[in-house]
């Protein structure tokens, strides 16, 4: 009992030294020798495998394997820091502590990857390092000359290709600072009024609770950065609230899996991999968070639109809950200060993503301490210590885990092999490299979470994109896309199943129906490729067209997932002419848009023109 108060002393000890480390370099700068990625995750580490070693029922010789491999990777990624100046006269020559302790750290990195990622991804890292090996024995296109364990030692291990390249860079830099952010909005209560606001506006319209969980998703999924967290979170409250209302299990457990996948896509946050986005396309954030924002509003007013129409169409009327009052939620709307001066700071000054990061904690950190209720206490500073270190671990884990298969493609070549192939394979076809290009992504989306998935298919996917002419920003964000939504992808659609769960429903419906609600995310990737307006490039006449004219025809997809047109039952082939027009619709252009508008009005005359004669025949 005592060694275990004494583990969560450590644990908590651990968590404060992580923040406090963090704020302390990102005002005074980074450690010197590199130190900073290898400090960063080794207190991660030593977080993760502390808390592990204290889970009730876990035995006792698992816990001795937990601290052996917590002082192991701590040894090897202090050696690194040590020898940081021996490295840069020594021409790539591997020494043999150099190959024991890049053994330690990678064993060390598997099984944690094993316990807060995922063994999918395990087992993707072990293919990959099996292929570094043996790949000089296979054929064609997959030959390479193989590696020797020194080599592999050293692209993993000692380069910065591997382990320690730009992912953990980004993790250990700026993306902590987006959790720390996130951690104390949901441990002051901030994240709560969110939820709140969105019950407050939307509770008593038509389908009001289903419409609270795409308002409360978005807002609270930009800032979270997994949706599956995004589920949980929103879910407990909104999924009983639809259910009593009269939506169905499925359908309900299916808006709150759509609309907290959606939060990822969502500025001014999007999570966290969208930091790591900039950061490979070498852009500024609020460009690319700029870029997004129209596709993203698209994706939600998607859901949004669909709601209304089930609710129209089954006839679920407002809700006769208790709601929180909206003129007294609406005078906490300085809340919102955070997120505002975030967007101000990134878009009118010049400091770095780091500093911007930092000084919205602080002004967090302030401005909740002004109210009673969500002023920070001891228990709640002690949350948010614990809550930023337990987020990170997946980030940091995942970016350095990915960090080896990033040093096999760097040292095998795969990746320009795949790409050219990629490209060969589609020959001049575009629209069939792209979905090659969604397929690739959906699937290791459906196995990785989106970090891991999104710094796979850069290496893999995104060069074949940009060899056939894309623009990086549109196929950095095409890739993207799809490794986010594909967490309401059958068969894998995990966000759809922790849904299912809280809703009491059956996953593989629940599933297909987030699907079909986030119609509009698989479209709409493809539509920005050949055509960026929807990417918020081009004069603002072009980009407002655009805009407008695809929102139409996202209500088009709105209608004929439900299979409801305005206030008609529709048959299959009205729902084949309504995604005809949502698609003319879609595609920016002036031809695409009337054909679209002319398809929508001939359908709209038709029904008119039908209950007109059925009401002179009766």
């Amino acid at each position: 009992m005592r060694t275990e108060k004494f583990v969560q002393k450590m644990i908590l000890v651990t968590s404060i030294v992580f923040l406090v480390f963090h704020f302390y370099t990102a005002y005074f700068g980074a450690l010197p020798r590199d130190g900073q990625r290898p400090v960063h995750l080794g207190l991660l580490l030593i977080f993760l495998f502390l808390s592990d070693s204290i889970k009730p029922g876990r035995k006792a010789i698992f816990r001795g394997i937990d601290i052996i491999l917590m002082i192991g990777s701590v040894i090897s990624l202090s050696y690194l820091i040590i020898i940081w100046d021996d490295l840069q006269t020594r021409l790539g020559i591997i020494l043999p502590m150099d190959m024991v302790l890049g053994t330690i750290l990678i064993i060390a990195l598997l099984v944690a990857t094993g316990k807060v990622v995922g063994k999918s991804l395990v087992v993707v890292i072990l293919c990959f390092i099996v292929y570094g090996f043996w790949g000089k024995y296979l054929p064609g296109f997959f030959h390479h000359s193989g590696f020797t364990y020194e080599k592999f030692i050293n692209l993993t291990y000692i380069s910065t290709d591997g382990i320690f390249g730009t992912a953990l860079y980004s993790s250990a830099w700026y993306i902590v600072h987006f959790i720390i952010l996130g951690a104390i909005l949901q441990e002051s209560g901030v994240g709560d009024y969110f939820t709140k606001l969105a019950m407050s506006v939307f509770g008593k319209v038509r389908g009001g609770p289903a419409k609270v969980a795409v308002v409360a998703s978005c807002l609270f999924g930009s800032i979270s950065g997994s949706s599956i967290a995004n589920v949980v979170a929103t879910g407990t409250f909104t999924i009983p609230m639809m259910k009593r209302c009269g939506f169905k299990d499925d359908f309900a457990g299916a808006v709150e899996a759509a609309a907290s996948t959606g939060g990822q896509i969502m500025p001014p946050i999007m999570g966290t991999t969208a930091f790591l986005v900039a950061d490979m396309l070498g852009i500024p954030y609020v460009r690319l968070a700029a870029a997004a924002f129209i596709p993203a509003l698209l994706f939600y007013a998607g859901i949004f639109m669909t709601v209304d129409i089930y609710s129209v169409k089954n006839g679920i009327g407002k809700s006769n809950e208790a709601l929180p009052n909206a003129k007294e939620m609406l005078k906490k709307v300085y809340l919102f200060i955070p997120l505002v001066f975030l967007i101000c700071i990134l878009s009118f000054t010049n400091i770095t993503i780091t500093r911007a990061g930092l000084y919205t904690n602080i002004v967090t950190i302030a401005m909740v301490m002004l109210n009673r209720e969500t002023r920070l206490t001891k228990e709640k500073i002690k949350g948010i210590f614990l809550s930023t270190a337990k987020s990170t671990v997946p980030v940091a884990v995942a970016c350095a885990a990915v960090g080896i298969i990033t040093g096999v493609i760097m040292g095998s070549g795969l990746g320009n092999r795949i790409s050219a192939g990629l490209v060969n394979f589609a020959g001049d076809n575009m629209l069939l490299l792209l979905f090659l290009t969604m397929i690739v992504s959906l699937i290791l989306g459906m196995g990785l979470p989106t970090t891991a998935a999104y710094l796979v298919l850069a290496v893999l996917v995104a060069p074949a994109l940009t060899d056939m002419g894309v623009s990086p920003l549109a196929a950095h964000l095409f890739i993207l896309y799809f490794g986010i939504i594909s967490s309401v992808t059958p068969p894998v659609a995990l966000s759809a199943y922790a849904a299912a769960g809280l809703a009491g429903a059956n996953p593989t419906q629940t599933g297909f129906k987030a699907f079909c609600l986030s119609i509009s995310g698989f479209i709409l990737p493809f539509i920005w490729v050949f055509s960026e307006e929807l990417l918020g490039i081009g004069a603002w006449y072009e980009v407002l067209m655009a805009a407008v004219s695809a929102l139409i025809g996202v209500f088009c997809l709105s209608c004929s997932v439900e299979k409801f047109f305005w206030k008609w039952r529709i048959t299959i082939w009205e729902q084949g002419f309504l995604i005809a027009a949502a698609l003319g619709l879609l595609i920016p252009g002036i031809v695409t848009d009337m054909m679209g508008l002319v398809v929508l009005m001939l359908l709209f005359f038709y029904h008119r023109l039908r209950d007109q004669k059925t009401t002179a025949n009766v």
